[in-house]
């Protein structure tokens, strides 16, 4: 082998010899014969015992083949040595790897080609790592060397050369000649491999970055968060030192850091009007040209700041939002040329998947604000309002919802068209953003109306702050295009949390409230909780009367009509009482009006009739002779077209030509549609049903018109009859109406009669009939069938 000393060549040949050697085989082969042998004799077995003499005895010729037998096997021994020396001659200097052998004194006894090329020089042997290695690296080599040739220890190592380039598995181990310690090495060349694996780990890393950014993208609720989160775990990616985003400011079109963050842990989140001396790494002319350019920005020759912090290389990737630059992330690096065509390649993606999560959530920002803005007024909208509202309610804040409508809306969009009434509503939205303060919840709730919400801890009272300043601000002249339009307001008002904790239950609140105050010809009204809760009743009350109708609770009861001249019985009037199943006989007073306001009346009314002639049959069959029995006819009833066959049903139960019925209908019935109302009266008429005008005196039907209906009797209302005994006035009032009823051939029923002194005076005015409680409270069939019996 090359670079082996003479000294430890000729000790490694002594130690490979066998402990005889040819001259001292040749003195014994010629004892043994009695002559000199020369040394070719000690080649072959055969040619040695020729030089035995012929007297030798048996032992010597054995001891002689023994010498040569002892001769081949030295010959076999060298061969075997010679061949085992090639090998390993060959091994060690045809090895890429460097090869070597130190001795206890730590200069090189071997050293194969590989090691001296990699020294640069002829030969290592004799040298020791003095002319080799810098001081710090040959103390660290001179431990290892120590550990292996006094302990015996085998050590394995990873080395780098200093420049990172190059790096080398290296193996020390003991080796033992005759008791004499020896340090063995090889050095495998792992640049490749090693490379190779960096490769797969800054691979591995990207695709771990791209992994955590699509978790942070999913979990991401607003662009800061995303940002910083993002430049959060990029900072801590091997390698990098600073990541920072920076955005397009839409006012200027400068770049302008949003957010940032370092391997340190410093954190930042920038506003446009922030200090950025601070940011001395940033480099707004790499991110400029990346967000002009759209592609993707590398340098390694920085300045200032990021020289000051040792940052060596950095890289600008541009962002897309709806194929608009949006912004620039930018990676900064204390590795000189760290990136490379591996990031160039991948770059991309990481910028693709940064700018989907931006254009997801600032997509869904703007539809969020586009379902919470109203697009004619540019007012937060009804949305925006009701989760105002919940949130305000959330946090037991108390204050008024005030709404306020632009009156007659509908007709201004009519006279001046869609385009004017848009614009008259975008003007008011405008006046109210003005004078609103933003802490209000001003909201843009429905066509021509606006909500807002009065916080209780403000100086002035609603009622005062919409009197004095919503008013005022909106009503008066608006110039809308080339039209002057008048516009007045009506603001209703519903209380948080009294009326209600959610914008649905305060708007229709303040709505009741607003429609209210019209009703009443006032600007602003207020919530009445009483009169609600007598809706509610009335609602669930609807719920029970359907109910009724279908189980049949609706009983007749009679009341006597009297001929005031004779005080005979001369007719009756059917009047309806439900027989609650718990609360018992409930007046008409409580339950009638919401049997008009329901549609129920029609079906009760019919029932009622029908009933009133059964209970008639009933009576005249038992030989009774009962009076004729008047039923009242609801507006609705009335107005029904099954009325006619109703009639006929109910007075074919009954005997019709002893006219067993007649029908009472109020004068609101009356007063609308004349002609259809004379020809539903003759109609009735024709039927032989009389037909009395009910409550007469509390309607608003003229003489004139009157004069003109067919009808047969006038019921002078009960609120009359109880005045006139006390008021001259009302006695004047009773009079006329008596006059009025003869002058028109029609017969008088007064109500309400309760005393004497009542019943006297009816009779001095020649009022034909008369019923109340002086003559008999309303009773059930059997009850009046009694009466009858008298």
């Amino acid at each position: 082998m090359n670079n082996i000393a003479p000294r430890e060549q000729h000790q490694l040949a002594q130690e490979s010899e066998p402990d005889l050697y040819p001259a001292e085989l040749l003195r014994l082969a010629g004892y043994l014969c009695g002559k000199t042998v020369p040394p070719e004799a000690l080649a072959d077995e055969q040619a040695l015992l020729g030089y035995a003499p012929p007297a030798m005895s048996a032992e010597q010729r054995q001891a002689l083949s023994d010498v040569a037998a002892l001769a081949a096997s030295q010959r076999a021994l060298k061969r075997q040595l010679a061949r085992a020396e090639s090998f390993l001659s060959g091994f060690a200097e045809h090895s890429p790897s460097p090869l070597w052998i130190k001795g206890r004194s730590g200069s090189y006894v071997m050293g194969n080609a590989a090691l001296s090329g990699f020294f640069g020089v002829p030969t290592v042997v004799g040298m020791d790592d003095r002319h080799f290695w810098p001081e710090d690296v040959r103390q660290s080599l001179e431990e290892q060397d120590r550990a292996v040739l006094e302990h015996g220890e085998t050590i394995k190592t990873m080395e780098t050369s200093h420049d990172g380039t190059r790096h080398w598995l290296v193996h020390k181990f003991p080796i033992d000649v005759d008791g004499e310690p020896f340090l063995g090495g090889t050095a495998i060349d792992m640049t490749t491999e090693v490379e190779k694996e960096r490769a797969l780990i800054r691979h591995d890393n990207f695709y771990v970055l791209l992994s955590r950014l699509s978790a942070i993208i999913s979990r991401a609720k607003t662009l800061e968060a995303l940002c910083l989160d993002t430049c959060r775990v990029a900072a801590h990616q091997p390698g990098m030192d600073i990541v920072d985003i920076s955005r397009v400011d839409d006012a200027g079109g400068t770049l302008k850091l949003f957010t940032s963050a370092a391997r340190d842990g410093t954190e930042h989140q920038w506003r446009l009007d922030d200090d950025t001396s601070e940011a001395d790494w940033f480099l707004p002319d790499l991110a400029g040209t990346a967000a002009a350019t759209g592609r993707l920005q590398f340098s390694n020759d920085l300045h200032g700041g990021c020289e000051r912090r040792h940052i060596a290389s950095c890289m600008a990737i541009p962002l897309f939002v709806n194929s608009k630059c949006w912004g620039v992330i930018s990676f900064y690096s204390h590795r000189p040329e760290l990136f490379d065509h591996f990031y160039r390649d991948r770059a991309g993606e990481l910028g693709n998947e940064l700018s989907f999560g931006l254009e997801r959530l600032i997509n869904a920002q703007e539809l969020f604000r586009l379902a919470r803005t109203n697009a004619l007024s540019g007012l937060p909208s009804r949305l925006h309002f009701d989760e105002a509202i919940a949130g305000l309610a959330a946090v037991n804040a108390s204050g008024t919802v005030l709404l306020v409508n632009i009156n007659r809306f509908d007709e201004i969009s009519s006279a001046y068209g869609n385009t004017a009434a848009i614009g008259l509503m975008r003007q008011v939205a405008q006046r109210l953003k003005t004078e609103v303060a933003e802490r209000m919840a001003l909201s843009h709730v429905g066509i021509g109306r606006f909500a807002l919400f009065y916080p209780v801890d403000e100086d002035r009272s609603p009622r005062r702050y919409a009197r004095d300043t919503i008013i005022p601000l909106l009503e008066g002249s608006y110039q809308v295009d080339q039209q002057k339009i008048w516009c007045t307001v009506n603001v209703g008002a519903a209380m948080l949390p009294e009326d209600g904790t959610s914008a649905d239950e305060l708007l229709v609140k303040a709505w009741d409230a607003l429609a209210g105050a019209r009703a009443q010809d006032e600007q602003i009204g207020f919530y009445d909780r009483d009169a609600d809760h007598a809706l509610a009743r009335q609602v669930s009350m609807e719920a029970e009367l359907r109910e009724a109708v279908e189980r049949g609770e609706f009983v007749n009861y009679y009341q006597p009509k009297i001929d005031l001249k004779t005080g005979k019985l001369a007719g009756a009037e059917a009047l309806v009482r439900w027989r609650h199943p718990i609360r018992g006989l409930i007046q008409p007073t409580e339950f009638v009006p919401v049997l008009e306001r329901s549609g129920l009346v029609t079906e009760v009314g019919r029932r009622v009739m029908q009933r009133a002639m059964e209970d008639w049959r009933a009576w005249y069959d038992e030989g009774l002779m009962p009076p004729q029995i008047a039923v009242n006819v609801a507006p609705a009833q009335f107005r029904c077209d099954t009325l006619f066959d109703d009639i006929e049903r109910a007075l074919n139960t009954a005997e019709a030509h002893m006219t067993p019925l007649s029908i009472e209908v109020t004068e609101s019935s009356l007063v609308s549609d004349h002609r259809r109302v004379i020809d539903t009266l003759t109609r009735v008429r024709n039927l032989d049903v009389p037909v009395a005008i009910d409550d007469f005196g509390t309607g608003y039907s003229s003489l004139a018109y009157l004069v003109t209906l067919p009808v047969d009797v006038l019921k002078i209302d009960r609120s009359f009859v109880m005045k006139m005994a006390q008021d001259a006035g009302y006695m004047g009032l009773v009079s006329t109406i008596v006059s009025l009823a003869h002058n028109l051939d029609l017969k008088v029923v007064a109500e309400g009669i309760e005393t004497e002194e009542e019943s006297k005076l009816l009779k001095l005015l020649r009022c034909e009939q008369g019923q109340g409680y002086l003559y008999g409270r309303p009773v059930p069939a059997e009850e009046f069938a009694k009466l009858l019996r008298r």
